[in-house]
């Protein structure tokens, strides 16, 4: 158990007095901060809150233990404030949580630049996937590649775009032909992920602008990125890969795109925190770190054909 996690649960329990204020406060599902609180109470051998249907009322030993409470993490927090200040330099433990392929390609290979610069701080990682109010009970940042994550969340930052982009192997191409229309994948082998999964329904713009969804049954269904696109890259037959996973081999030859002019799969990347997270500089300064190694077009939509060809044609 994180005792000081679990101190800070508990203070803001006991201040707002309220379990579902205080969720929102700290950027959490109701039923963490719960399970934190029984755990301390456990710890501690004592009952610190009275649980009833109208409100959070402290226990007395509750009462005591709060005002203990406060003052060490008043303590520990103008502690790290002044150390940080003196030094000049962060340090300690950063906590980041990412999915897994993006995790591997392109944090951990540029955590080593960041330590350059930070050497007194240590990045932890996870790669679990979770609803962000779960993983913000144990991570200072959430990194999540969505359209628009849960507003229920303290802070969101937009760190880099990223697109789907629809990629099949030449084999494959050579073999079956590539689509020109929508109507035309009804006809193609889909890779795909778990039948049902809301990423199988592909998002395409007519010549009038209007926004058309093909609904991808997939002839082979997978359940992660990684999968996908080792089919793909076997010839399985046509797949929706983010440009995060297939850009390297888009440039390589490996992959090649299809219907690029008409698809329409914007998801970017976004960075989940809790505003009132003790960590804070630490999580300003690796956000603003890897803003600027993504860049305005991150290099995996660089390494894209029409991207890449946009770049060039733009003269950058």
């Amino acid at each position: 158990m994180d005792h000081l996690t679990s101190m800070r649960t508990f203070a803001m329990i006991a201040t707002q007095r309220s379990f579902i204020r205080a969720a929102e406060k700290l950027g959490l599902a109701p039923s963490v901060i719960s399970k934190q609180l029984s755990a301390l109470e456990r710890h501690l051998g004592v009952l610190l809150v009275e649980r009833t249907t109208r409100a959070v009322k402290l226990t007395e030993v509750g009462e005591l233990y709060l005002a203990r409470c406060k003052h060490i993490l008043a303590e520990v927090d103008d502690t790290e404030a002044m150390i940080t200040k003196q030094s000049g330099q962060l340090r300690g433990v950063l906590k980041v949580n990412a999915p897994p392929g993006f995790a591997h390609r392109h944090i951990a290979p540029h955590i080593s630049l960041f330590l350059d610069d930070y050497p007194d701080v240590v990045i932890e990682m996870t790669t679990a996937e979770n609803n962000a109010l779960h993983v913000l009970s144990t991570a200072d940042i959430h990194i999540k590649i969505s359209e628009s994550p849960t507003a229920s969340v303290n802070q969101i930052r937009i760190l880099a775009s990223n697109r789907r982009i629809l990629t099949a192997s030449p084999d494959y191409l050579a073999k079956y032909g590539a689509p020109q229309t929508v109507e035309d994948l009804g006809h193609h082998r889909l890779v795909t992920l778990d039948y049902g999964h809301r990423n199988n329904d592909w998002h395409f713009r007519t010549d009038t602008g209007a926004l058309e969804t093909f609904r991808a049954d997939g002839n082979i269904r997978l359940d992660n990125g990684d999968a996908l696109l080792r089919t793909a890259l076997n010839g399985g037959g046509l797949c929706m890969l983010p440009s995060y996973i297939a850009g390297q081999h888009v440039a390589s030859g490996a992959l090649m795109t299809v219907m690029d002019a008409t698809i329409d799969e914007q998801v970017p990347l976004h960075a989940i925190w809790r505003e009132n997270n003790h960590r804070l500089p630490k999580i300003e300064a690796f956000l603003d770190f890897l803003t600027d190694i993504y860049g305005d077009m991150p290099y995996w939509d660089l390494q894209t054909s029409e991207n890449r060809n946009a770049f060039i044609r733009a003269g950058k």
